[in-house]
């Protein structure tokens, strides 16, 4: 089921999210991101108390509708920008290996800006117990706002 977002959570200026790389950029408005294939992970957080349930769009898919299937990903990486300016860069494998999730939402609420929002990259901890580790915590960009693909 699609969450419907009060316009108050849409507003912003611009895109949701933009995958860019050296061919382009694809921009994706709340509606485009929302018409996406959704997702539901269960799992805890190191900065949230118990476990959560997050939906929204399994990066690969994200990526795939951008352009960029598994073949297009071997060998890269990702550089992820918030609104915050905070960057990191993962591994495109991760897409294959742990699936995380462009959390939307969390337990049933959309994410605003003030508390990880709108969009806030989500790993799934409980299938993965290599990943309760402080080297991976780095790669949960929250208020995610651009995807390079390098």
């Amino acid at each position: 089921a699609a969450l419907t977002f009060a316009p108050a959570a849409r507003a912003q200026s611009g895109p949701l999210l933009r995958v860019e790389s050296r061919s382009g950029v694809s921009s994706f408005t709340e509606e485009s991101f929302a018409a996406l294939p959704q997702s539901v992970l269960r799992t805890h957080t190191a900065w949230t108390e118990g476990p959560r349930e997050f939906q929204g769009v399994a990066l690969k898919d994200l990526l795939a509708a951008a352009g960029f299937d598994s073949a297009a990903l071997q060998g890269r990486s990702l550089r992820l920008r918030a609104l915050n300016e905070y960057e990191v860069a993962i591994p495109a494998e991760d897409c294959e290996i742990y699936n995380p999730l462009l959390a939307r939402s969390m337990d049933g609420s959309p994410m605003l800006r003030s508390d990880k929002g709108p969009l806030w990259l989500v790993y799934p901890r409980e299938q993965f117990p290599g990943l309760h580790d402080q080297r991976y915590d780095h790669r949960w960009a929250w208020q995610l706002a651009v995807i390079t693909v390098v």
